[in-house]
């Protein structure tokens, strides 16, 4: 007959007594009691383990107590749900794989496996069967089973199962700089083999569950490995100890040296900016300009372009092995003179001799330093380039396109067109091709300027004579030249304006408005002017013109700023381009276009040469005005004016085309062929 024993688990070893007991329905002095492991309290509850015990009954037949032990099994569950298990030790409900099945089970002829042991029972009409899975060495009373085999309670069963271990395997290693150890690991595995709890069954097929731990690699064998490389510096314990722990395979830093600092080459420091500047450029009233993207730095001439710093030593570093690492050698920075500029002071400060873009090319430790006084731009302007602002020349192979500016010191060269821009040179300009409902100027001067000065000149002329017309009727009787020092001229201007000089106050209200419309180009001069004609002339009624001499020091102020304006860049400055259509250009130099205009103005402090036509616009040139043709058909005007000094030739003027020279003006009512127009000594027009 096969003993009836139990294994049985609680939080103490009388608690797992307790238990066996009652489920064998047996006293403490009937049965054998084996203590398989001893319970374990843990910490804070982690890593607690139930008692463990095995309860055998003496032999004797006590068929009615197992059965009477098997109908309270319900009620002893209830009673180990209700103790406090730790959360990891399954209560008797949830272990259905026990020693003691369940008491409406009939386990007559059938067999079960719990804790790692094999029970039956026998029954004259069933036989029950095992058969043990692959990796199960079954012995039945002590011959090797290998297929199905019945059992009885008789039988001596019993289960080998080997334990498998895969020790660790590690290497310590060090990087070919010395900078550093690595450790290198693959876990070792131990593995542990249990046969798995079946229920009860006529057959049952042996399996085995397989529960793995990591095998943690000895530190101490790693510390000695380490001496025997003599790794001393930059040891990290905290990442061996990683190391060692580690179930997945990889290698770990477990050393580091200290790198040398390296040292500095001689460089070439700039006191100017050298760089193209990329990014977007924020206005003044916090919005982005998206054209200026792009900046490019420029020098005048004797500017300091930088200085050579000498070279600066490294400081050594540490080996993991405590040896010293030397820092990489540094050396000086050699200057070599390129266009434009010079060294000074023993060669270690460039100077700029031109102006123009800087431009620092370094190979090695040899640098050329130059100034290019041209830029050149392969592409068109446009959003992607942004805007040009630049201190020299600067030549565009392609197009200036919608909306975009280039500045320039120096000359500007646009091999193809200008497209609803603006393009400003300090020199001059030549478009290759078209300028199409664009800005153009070249010279100090601009369109604003060029205006000004011609509206001075019809004003000029106009106060000369009122002062002279003012000390005409000072001198009448009627006018007392006392009371003009308590009322102002007021009154003499109204009289004047009624008069013959109707056009003088919306001409000054014209001049002094352009005035105040160029806040950015114009200087303090012109705004000055723009007062006193402001309270002298316009407010006629609370006029501060006292005396003639107040306006002759206004009509002294306007002379001065004309001719500023009035000066002439020959040699330098001008403008030539194939075709202007609806376009402003100023120069102040000569004009050259070599095909025609169509409704444009354009206005130069030299000559303008038209080799072609025009068609509709103003032209005026301060010295001479050369056209093959002028005018348009279809009522568009077209007006050429020149001072008083200048002249205007036109191979063909046609009907409706209007000339100006000083204040002369004629209008063509017929074609006219080979005009020559000019002022003679008496002031009059003469047109041949």
């Amino acid at each position: 007959m096969m003993e009836r024993k139990i294994v049985s688990k609680g939080k103490t070893i009388k608690q797992a007594v307790s238990i066996a007991l009652d489920l064998l329905n047996a006293k403490k002095d009937e049965a054998d009691i084996e203590i398989i492991e001893h319970e374990k309290r843990g910490f804070l509850g982690l890593g607690s383990k139930p008692a463990v015990v095995r309860v055998t009954v003496r032999n004797k037949d006590n068929r009615e107590g197992v059965a009477e032990s098997l109908s309270s099994v319900e009620a002893l569950k209830q009673a180990a749900e209700s103790l406090d298990f730790p959360e990891d030790f399954p209560s008797l409900s949830d272990t259905p794989d026990s020693a003691a099945p369940e008491a409406e089970h009939d386990l007559s002829g059938m067999v079960w496996v719990s804790e790692g042991s094999i029970f039956c029972k026998d029954a004259p009409d069933k036989y029950p069967m095992v058969s043990p899975r692959k990796g199960v060495k079954l012995f039945k009373n002590g011959e090797l089973v290998k297929k199905t085999v019945i059992v009885f309670e008789k039988d001596v069963l019993h289960v080998e199962l080997a334990d498998e271990i895969v020790e660790p395997k590690w290497e310590v290693t060090v990087s070919q700089d010395g900078m550093a150890a690595f450790l290198k690991v693959i876990p070792g595995t131990r593995i542990f083999r249990r046969l798995k709890d079946k229920l009860p069954s006529q057959f049952v097929e042996l399996e085995v569950t397989e529960s793995k731990d990591f095998i943690v690699i000895d530190i101490d064998r790693i510390l000695d490995r380490l001496k025997e490389l003599e790794i001393v510096h930059g040891v990290d314990f905290s990442e061996i100890a990683r190391a060692c722990t580690s179930e997945a395979e990889g290698t770990f830093v477990i050393a580091r040296g200290t790198p040398p600092t390296p040292g500095k080459h001689g460089y070439f420091q700039p006191t100017q900016e050298v760089e193209v500047k990329k990014g977007l450029k924020h206005r003044e009233d916090g919005t982005i300009d998206y054209r200026e993207i792009q900046q490019f730095p420029s020098v005048e001439r004797g500017q300091v372009l930088g200085v050579v710093q000498p070279p600066t030593q490294g400081v050594p570093g540490i080996s993991v092995t405590n040896e010293l690492v030397l820092s990489p050698e540094v050396y000086p920075l050699s200057i070599i003179e390129g266009k434009g500029v010079v060294l000074v002071e023993d060669g270690t400060k460039a100077v700029a001799t031109a102006s123009g873009h800087p431009e620092i090319s370094v190979k090695g430790h040899v640098a050329k330093i130059s100034v290019i006084p041209k830029l050149i731009l392969n592409k068109d302007i446009d959003i992607q380039t942004g805007n040009i602002h630049y201190v020299g020349d600067v030549e565009i192979l392609g197009s200036v396109q919608d909306g975009m500016l280039v500045e320039a010191h120096g000359n500007i060269l646009v091999r193809e067109n200008i497209n609803r821009a603006k393009v400003f040179a300090g020199k001059a300009i030549i478009v290759q091709n078209n300028v199409i409902s664009s800005e153009v100027a070249a010279g100090k001067n601009n369109h604003l300027k060029a205006d000004l000065s011609l509206i001075l000149s019809d004003l000029l002329g106009k106060m000369k004579n009122m002062v002279g017309a003012i000390q005409q009727l000072s001198s009448v009787s009627a006018f007392k030249v006392s009371s003009f020092t308590r009322t102002g001229l007021g009154p003499l201007l109204k009289i004047l304006y009624d008069g013959k000089y109707k056009s003088f106050l919306p001409l000054t209200k014209t001049l002094i408005n352009k005035i105040q419309s160029g806040k950015d180009a114009l200087d303090e001069k012109w705004f000055e002017l723009a007062e006193r004609m402001q309270k002298g002339f316009v407010n006629v009624n609370f006029s501060e013109f006292r005396t003639v001499e107040d306006i002759q020091q206004v009509i002294k102020m306007a002379e001065e700023l004309y001719h500023s304006v009035c000066e002439t860049d020959d040699d330098i400055c001008f403008i030539k381009a194939s075709i202007a259509h609806n376009s402003e250009i100023y120069s102040s130099g000569d004009i050259s276009i070599e095909k025609g205009i169509y409704n444009s103005k354009l206005h130069a402090g030299g000559c303008i040469e038209v080799d072609g036509f025009v068609r509709g616009g103003e032209i005026y040139a301060s010295k001479v005005v050369k056209i093959a043709e002028a005018g348009a058909r279809g009522g568009i005007a077209t007006k050429i004016s020149v001072p008083k000094n200048g002249t205007i030739r036109i191979g063909l003027a046609i009907e409706d085309t209007v000339i100006q020279v000083g204040n002369k003006t004629h209008t063509f009512t017929v074609r006219t062929s080979n005009v020559y127009a000019r002022l003679n000594e008496s002031g009059e027009l003469i047109i041949a």
